[in-house]
């Protein structure tokens, strides 16, 4: 059995520190966008109580 060689890119220079700063960035600024099973849970109960009220609304 082979292995194939393939090309790994990897950033050097100005990119991978371009790169570094904008996970830093987003590890600082956008962590609130992390995936919890509680904000899931309101996000479903909220998509279900919106059908219901559509759906009182559209059928009186």
């Amino acid at each position: 059995m082979s292995i194939p060689v393939t090309n790994i890119p990897v950033l050097t220079g100005e990119v991978a520190e371009r790169f570094i700063e904008q996970c830093e960035y987003n590890a600082k600024y956008l962590r609130g966008s992390e995936w919890t099973q509680e904000k899931e849970d309101t996000f479903n109960t909220i998509m279900e109580r919106s059908k219901e009220l559509q759906h009182n609304l559209t059928h009186k």
